[in-house]
C-alpha cells in the first residue's frame, strides 16, 4: 500500500496549475474517523401504521433549522416535517403540476432563512418553501434541449444539474442486440433564476447493457447496469464541486462557477481487484431474481456481456457534512457497503466510518449523520445516528 499500517501518507505535486493529491495507506488499517452508535437515535418508517411513515421511496433526508428532520419521499412526491423528536408535523407538496406539486422529486435542501428547497427533473423545476410552510418561489430551469435528470442544490440556492451530453454529431441507438452503452453527460452551475451560469464538466454517465426490442407491437428499451458497472458521481460543497467516474479511486474537485480543475485526489491503496468469487457471487443472486425460463436467459445475457474490468468500482455514492468535507462510500455490487472515507476539501483523508449495512449518509455534522436505510423487505426508513470518538469536530 505505500504506508504503514495505520498510517495515512499524502504526497502533494503541481500539474499545470492543478494540485495532485496521492493518498497512500494501508486499507485495512485506515483511522476511524468516527463511530456511529449501534442503535439509531431517530428511525422513521414502518410497513403498516401511521400513514405519515410509510415512505414509498426516500430520496432525501435533510435536518430543518428547529433540529427536526425533513423526508422526500420520492414515490408519494411530497416533504414530510418531523421534530427532533419525530413527531410528524407536516407534508409540503404532493402529486400534480400546480405550484407546490412535483412529479418526480428528487433532492432536497436547506437553504439559509430556514428555506427548503426541492428540484423536480420532469419539469426541471426548483420549488422553494419558506419557514411558515408556504410556497415562497417556483424557478423552471432554463432551456439547456435536454432534462436535466439529476441536480444538487449549493448553500446560497444556486443548483449543479447533471443533463446528457449532446453530441454535435449525434450517436446511433443501439442495435436490436443488447448492447453495453456508456453515454455522456454534462454539469452545469444553475443561478437561483435558473439560468446557466457555466459547464462544470463533462464525464462518462451510467454504465448499461440495452435492448431495444418490439413488444406487444411497442418499441421496448430495456436497460440494466453490467455486473461491475460503472458510474459518475458528483457533490457541490463550498470549496467546488467534486465530478469523479469511478472508474478508478480518483476524486476531482472543480471551481463550481468556472468548471476550472483545482484538484485531483488519488487514493490507489483504495482500489481492490474484481474476482471470479464476486462474479458468480453476483450471477447467482441476479439469476434468483428469474421468474420464468424467458427471464433467466435474458439476465445470463445480462451476465456474458458485462465486462470484468480488472478493478471493481471504486465507491458508489457521495455525501457531504455541514463543513464541506466529501463523504464517499466504498463499492460494493448490491450498493450494501458499509464502509465510507471521509476527504477534507484539501485532499486530506480524515479515516473510515461505518455505517449500517447499505445505509446511505445523505447529510452529516461531526456529532450525527441522516440517512437512508431498507430493510430485507425492501422498507425505507429515514434515520439519524450519533456520532462517538469523532476527530471531526
Amino acid at each position: 500500500s505505500g504506508a504503514p499500517a495505520g498510517e495515512v501518507m499524502v504526497a502533494r505535486s503541481d500539474s499545470s496549475g492543478v494540485e495532485i493529491v496521492v493518498i497512500s495507506a494501508a486499507r485495512a488499517s485506515i483511522p476511524v474517523a468516527a463511530t456511529l452508535d449501534s442503535v439509531a437515535a431517530l428511525r422513521l418508517g414502518s410497513p403498516m401504521g401511521r400513514a405519515e411513515e410509510q415512505f414509498g421511496a426516500i430520496g432525501d433526508v435533510v435536518a430543518t433549522g428547529d433540529g427536526g428532520i425533513a423526508v422526500l419521499d420520492v414515490q408519494a412526491a411530497e416533504v414530510r416535517l418531523f421534530d427532533e423528536t419525530g413527531q410528524f408535523q407536516a407534508t409540503l407538496g404532493g402529486k400534480g403540476d400546480g405550484p407546490g406539486e412535483f412529479r418526480s422529486p428528487i433532492d432536497l435542501a436547506l437553504l439559509p432563512g430556514d428555506t427548503l428547497a426541492v428540484y423536480d427533473p420532469v419539469p426541471g423545476r426548483v420549488t422553494r418553501f419558506g419557514p411558515n410552510s408556504n410556497t415562497s418561489r417556483v424557478t423552471t430551469l432554463a432551456n439547456v434541449e435536454t432534462q436535466v435528470s439529476d441536480g444538487r442544490f449549493l448553500w446560497d440556492g444556486q443548483l449543479v444539474g447533471q443533463s446528457h451530453w449532446l453530441d454535435p454529431d449525434g450517436v446511433a441507438p443501439p442495435a436490436g442486440e443488447p448492447t453495453l452503452v456508456r453515454n455522456t453527460v454534462a454539469l452545469a452551475l444553475f443561478d437561483r433564476m435558473g439560468q446557466v451560469v457555466d459547464t462544470i464538466d463533462i464525464v462518462p454517465s451510467l454504465e448499461e447493457i440495452v435492448s431495444i426490442q418490439m413488444i406487444g407491437g411497442r418499441v421496448s428499451v430495456l436497460k440494466r447496469p453490467p455486473a461491475f458497472g460503472r458510474d459518475n458521481l458528483f457533490a457541490p460543497v463550498d470549496a467546488g464541486t467534486w465530478s469523479s467516474e469511478n472508474d478508478r479511486f480518483e476524486l476531482r474537485l472543480r471551481e463550481t462557477s468556472t468548471g476550472r480543475l483545482l484538484r485531483i485526489v488519488r487514493a490507489p491503496s483504495l482500489e481492490l481487484r474484481t474476482t471470479e468469487e464476486m462474479a458468480q457471487e453476483i450471477r447467482e443472486r441476479v439469476l434468483a431474481e428469474a421468474a420464468t425460463a424467458q427471464e433467466r436467459t435474458l439476465l445470463e445475457t445480462w451476465f456474458s456481456l458485462s465486462p470484468r474490468p480488472e478493478l471493481q468500482p471504486a465507491f458508489d455514492a457521495f455525501a457531504s457534512d455541514d463543513v464541506g468535507r466529501l463523504w464517499v462510500r466504498g463499492w460494493t455490487p448490491f450498493q450494501d457497503g458499509t464502509r465510507w472515507w471521509v476527504f477534507e476539501p484539501d485532499g486530506d483523508l480524515l479515516g473510515a466510518v461505518d455505517a449500517p449495512s447499505g445505509m446511505r449518509i445523505t447529510s452529516a455534522t461531526c456529532t450525527s449523520v441522516l440517512g437512508v436505510e431498507r430493510d430485507a423487505l425492501g422498507v425505507e426508513y429515514a434515520v439519524r445516528y450519533a456520532l462517538h470518538e469523532s476527530v471531526l469536530c
